[in-house]
């Protein structure tokens, strides 16, 4: 298995039939070889998609990190907005913004006005808590790959199974 360690929505492109395709493995490439401690100007352009975990020398790097970037992107496509902004005091980190909507019973405010009427808007809670759970902080916690596929398929399919809904 490959490790991307860069997974965000400019790496996403569509290929003639408009499948999705991911493409930069430049840093899977390099950062065994160097030692994966380098703060490039590549990996600064991935902050707000990389996992905590990166950045911490005493935590292996694993495909849990691709899961993290993964969440982040699901929650950029449902809400329109980038995993960080920075504004003139502050910085708004967007799974923070998701999941404070979530506390609050408020996460449909979220979803990009750009979406209403492109999918059931029943799906966008249950797609917004898996980008949530994909961007826990911590790495044991966030699913797999395998399991992100059949959650994604339930939410799209959920006459199929009883326990369709996210919980």
């Amino acid at each position: 298995d490959l490790i991307h360690y860069n997974l965000k929505s400019s790496n996403i492109m569509l290929d003639g039939s408009g499948e999705a395709k991911v493409g930069d493995y430049g840093l899977a490439k390099l950062l065994p070889v160097l030692d994966r401690y380098v703060l490039s100007s590549k990996v600064q352009s991935a902050l707000g998609y990389i996992a905590p975990e990166f950045t911490c020398r005493t935590v292996k790097i694993t495909e849990k990190c691709d899961v993290y970037g993964f969440g982040v992107l699901v929650l950029e496509v449902m809400t329109g907005r980038a995993p960080v902004e920075y504004m003139e005091d502050d910085v708004i980190v967007l799974c923070d913004v998701v999941r404070a909507a979530l506390d609050e019973g408020k996460v449909e405010e979220c979803v990009d006005e750009k979406l209403c009427g492109k999918f059931p808007l029943e799906e966008a809670v249950p797609i917004m808590k898996l980008g949530l759970v994909c961007t826990s902080q911590v790495p044991s916690n966030r699913p797999d790959m395998s399991e992100v596929v059949n959650i994604l398929e339930l939410i799209r399919c959920p006459q199929d199974s009883p326990e369709a809904e996210l919980g």
